[in-house]
């Protein structure tokens, strides 16, 4: 009797075990997050490296990620609901607050310009470009952006811009003769850095030029982000790994953006590596004075209602609360240890 007893208390504590279980597995749920982003290039690879590494699912999440042509259509997706985060920022959430709607940044990765600047071989200074002409891809894009503030900050004036309509337009029009300088970025500045024109401005310049611009970060409905303000600081905690490893794997990095990219060229790759490394930044607070600064130049240049933009609170475009929660955790101090 007794064995049979101590025989049933077994059965008993394995099937409370088996009754358990689903509960436990149900408590790891992952929680599914619609993530878009643009261009296919290296200012993705904080994406590409936390997808690849298992960073959102180590951190409970299911992202889904789906490449998009160009940053309005991102925030189109994410004022409609059919995505929950974007990878980017810039323009487009100035344009959109003050259109209305709620698109914010909720963190930033990158906080100065970063777009190269190639001249013709003749150059050998920015007070050379004077009277002459500069290609970017379109007016109020983030290359006239980096173009007009470079030559602001160099105070060199007198320079023509001429919209060539992409990166390859600008390439072309630099060998042809038909613009002086281009903003070109990696890894197609490979292909005029080979054919002798100079990169008179690079990434790292940019940075230690101090030209502010919050050019790439994550971007959410604010509304969305405030009731999933859990979800928002894991996508963040996953893309701050993805940086770790970007910094501590670069075999592992170049293939992963190999994978994404479809760029196979071991050049083109390192190159796009090279101006990761010097673009990305550790804090991920949106910088209120980056911000400022662009929307100054954005009202300057009349790509946007100066006035409206005046009225318009700097809070309202972005939202730190979820980088500095996770500071104040000791999340990026024992990341970066």
């Amino acid at each position: 009797m007794k064995v049979r007893a101590n025989r049933l208390i077994g059965l008993s504590i394995v099937l409370g075990v088996l009754h358990i279980a689903p509960v436990s597995n149900a408590a790891e749920k992952l929680d599914k997050v619609r993530f878009t982003y643009a261009p296919l290039s290296a200012s993705g690879f904080l994406w590409f490296v936390a997808k690849d590494a298992g960073y959102f699912e180590k951190n409970r999440l299911d992202v889904e990620m789906y490449f998009e042509g160009a940053s309005p259509i991102m925030v189109q997706s994410l004022l409609a609901g059919e995505n929950q985060l974007a990878g980017g920022l810039g323009p487009t959430v100035v344009t959109n607050v003050l259109q209305s709607g709620d698109v914010i940044a909720v963190a930033c990765i990158v906080h100065t310009f970063t777009t190269p600047m190639y001249v013709q071989p003749s150059i050998t200074s920015l007070q050379q470009l004077r009277g002459k002409k500069v290609g970017v891809s379109r007016i109020g894009a983030v290359s006239h952006l980096t173009a007009d503030s470079i030559l602001r900050r160099a105070r060199v004036g007198d320079v023509t811009i001429i919209q060539t309509g992409g990166i390859p337009e600008s390439m072309a029009a630099m060998m042809t003769g038909n613009v002086d300088g281009a903003m070109v970025n990696p890894p197609n500045n490979i292909i005029l850095r080979e054919k002798g024109y100079r990169e008179i401005v690079g990434a790292q310049q940019l940075k230690e030029m101090n030209l502010r611009f919050p050019e790439n970060g994550l971007m959410a409905k604010r509304t969305w982000a405030e009731r999933n303000s859990d979800v928002v600081k894991r996508f963040i905690k996953s893309i701050a790994e993805g940086l770790r490893r970007l910094h501590d794997d670069k075999e592992f990095a170049i293939k992963t953006l190999s994978k994404y990219t479809k760029v196979t060229d071991a050049k083109s790759l390192d190159e796009s590596y090279r101006w990761a490394m010097e673009s990305f930044f550790k804090d991920f607070k949106t910088p209120p004075d980056a911000l400022q600064m662009m929307i100054d130049q954005l009202a300057s240049s009349r790509l946007v209602d100066p006035n409206l933009a005046q009225k318009t609170r700097l809070k309202a475009f972005y939202e730190n609360r979820y980088v500095e929660e996770l500071e104040n955790e000791g999340f990026f101090k024992k990341l970066w240890q």
